[in-house]
C-alpha cells in the first residue's frame, strides 16, 4: 500500500542514527497534538517538520500542513501553514515574512536563542538623509533601527530550508484532472534507491524528469543499505535535513534537526 502521508513514528525510527531525534516525551506529545492541531486548522495533512535548535535548550518543532498543491508556473506550488511548539503539546502559528523582513532576517547570524520573545536589532544605513550644503563638512547621518522578532527569524530559516531540500521518491506523485499534485496509488517504488536520480524536489513537477542529480554536485549524500532495503538522503549545503526511504515497506520521510543555517562552507570542502 502507497503511504499517503509521512509518518512520524517510522520517520524517527529510520532517521535516529543520523541524528533527527525528538525526546520520548515530546514524541508522546506529538502523537497526540498533532491530529488534534490538524482538525482545528482545518488542514488535510499536518506532519512533524522537524526541530530548530536553540542556544537555552528549549528547541522550536515545527509542523507543516497544506490541504492540496497545484500546478502553476511549471512547478507544484504547496499552500503551506506552519506552526511551532516548544512542548509538543501547545501549537502556535508561525506568520509568514515580507520580502523586506526577509532579507533582514537573513544578516542574523548563529543559532536562535530559545526565547519567542527575543527582538534581534539591526542597523541600516538612512536613506533619506539630508546632503550637505556646498563646502559645508556632511554629518553622520542617524542609522536606521529594525527590531527583527525571533520568531520571524525561526520563519525565515525554515522557508530557506523549505525551498532547498523537501525532497520525495520520483514518480510518487502524480497530476489530476483538476490539475493538482496528488499521491500515486499506483507507485511502485524506486529502482535504483542508491541512486540521486531516484529522488526529486517536492516543487518539480511528475514527469519532468528533474531530480535531485540536476542539483549542485556535492549538494547531496546518499547511503543505501542492501540488507534493510533503507536508503538515507542527506543536504551537505543545509546539514540537519535528512530523508529516508524504504524499499521493503515502501514508505519515505523526512526530518530537520539543526539550527536553520546554510553551509556557505561547501563551496571550499567539494
Amino acid at each position: 500500500m502507497v503511504q499517503l502521508e509521512q509518518n512520524t513514528t517510522l520517520v524517527l525510527k529510520h532517521l535516529a542514527t543520523c541524528g533527527a531525534v525528538v525526546s520520548a516525551e515530546q514524541q508522546a506529545a506529538l502523537d497526540h497534538s498533532i491530529p488534534i492541531k490538524r482538525i482545528e486548522a482545518g488542514l488535510k495533512s499536518l506532519i512533524l517538520w522537524g526541530r530548530i535548535t536553540t542556544l537555552n535548550g528549549k528547541d522550536y518543532l515545527i509542523a507543516e500542513g497544506y490541504n492540496n498543491a497545484v500546478s502553476s508556473g511549471g512547478q507544484a506550488v504547496f499552500e503551506t501553514k506552519y506552526f511551532y511548539s516548544q512542548d509538543g503539546a501547545r501549537w502556535s502559528d508561525l506568520q509568514p515574512v515580507d520580502a523586506a523582513t526577509a532579507d533582514r532576517c537573513a544578516k542574523v547570524g548563529g543559532s536562535l536563542s530559545g526565547d519567542p520573545a527575543k527582538n534581534y536589532e539591526l542597523q541600516e544605513p538612512n536613506p533619506a538623509a539630508p546632503a550637505a550644503a556646498d563646502g559645508a563638512e556632511a554629518e553622520e547621518p542617524a542609522p536606521l533601527i529594525f527590531q527583527i522578532p525571533e520568531l520571524a527569524v525561526l520563519r525565515y530559516r525554515v522557508d530557506s530550508v523549505v525551498k532547498a531540500t523537501s525532497i520525495i521518491p520520483t514518480n510518487a506523485t502524480i497530476l489530476n484532472a483538476a490539475s493538482q499534485v496528488v499521491p500515486n496509488r499506483l507507485f511502485a517504488g524506486c529502482a535504483f534507491p542508491e541512486k540521486l536520480e531516484s529522488y526529486q524536489h517536492r516543487t518539480a513537477l511528475p514527469g519532468s524528469g528533474v531530480t535531485l542529480s540536476n542539483d549542485l554536485r556535492g549538494t547531496w549524500a546518499v547511503q543505501y543499505d542492501a540488507f534493510k532495503g533503507v536508503a538515507q538522503v542527506r543536504s551537505l549545503l543545509w546539514p540537519g535535513y535528512f530523508f529516508y526511504y524504504s524499499a521493503n515497506e515502501l514508505t519515505w520521510g523526512a526530518l530537520y534537526a539543526g539550527d536553520g543555517c546554510r553551509n556557505n562552507d561547501l563551496v571550499f570542502m567539494l
